[in-house]
């Protein structure tokens, strides 16, 4: 039911928007537990999955990251899911480094003087971070670059957590201008966004020079 799931419907999840994006998804027929013998303890469904042809033209690795990062709360707001988690912020800051690097684009990354900034520390809204695999999937395999980043995640704490440097300043304000400025999606939950809106979102980040992979 989760294949199939539309925007705003309960079952929607990463994994919705994942095989909707790269496949035509249909509900064929059910199948009750009573056309088995003996019959199992749960119903059965056939669906239909037809990979799109031509390919959609974006990189797998960018849209799962992009996706990841939406539904670690789906019922967030995206700004929440963006900036109230600092390990969104890290991983997203550790990205833009890497891309600077390739490209010939240099950084201050010096730290940042309390005094010179209005920004409050960026605090995760939940108690506990529970990092980017998907809560409803036990089988859902983590990136490794991600698993990186939720190992370093769960090194730190309020106390220990490092000065805060100009690129992750200058990454946040870039994140704050795609969800408010050039896409209008920061108050939009992450179950209630079509594919469009998360193309969109994967667009303006990518002209700010933010990957995801």
């Amino acid at each position: 039911m989760r294949l199939f799931a539309k925007p705003g419907e309960k079952l929607f999840s990463r994994l919705s928007v994942n095989v909707q994006m790269w496949a035509k998804v249909s509900h064929i027929m059910k199948v009750g537990r009573n056309n088995f013998n003996p019959p199992p303890l749960v119903e059965s469904n056939v669906v239909r999955i037809e990979p799109k042809f031509p390919r959609p033209q974006i990189a797998y690795e960018e849209w799962d990251g992009l996706l990841r990062i939406c539904f670690v709360r789906k019922n967030r707001t995206l700004r929440a899911s963006f900036l109230g988690t600092a390990a969104v912020v890290e991983l997203l800051a550790s990205n833009y480094r890497l891309f600077c690097a390739q490209n010939d684009i240099p950084l201050d990354d010096s730290p940042v003087d309390p005094s010179e900034t209005t920004e409050p520390e960026i605090m995760d809204v939940d108690d506990e971070f529970n990092g980017f695999s998907d809560p409803d999937d036990p089988d859902d395999e983590l990136p490794d670059f991600f698993k990186q980043m939720q190992a370093e995640g769960k090194k730190k704490n309020g106390v220990n957590r490092k000065k805060k440097g100009r690129v992750s300043e200058l990454v946040r304000e870039k994140v704050r201008k795609v969800l408010e400025d050039d896409t209008q999606l920061a108050e939009k939950r992450a179950r209630m966004c079509d594919e469009g809106d998360f193309l969109n979102l994967l667009y303006a980040f990518n002209q700010e020079g933010i990957h995801f992979s």
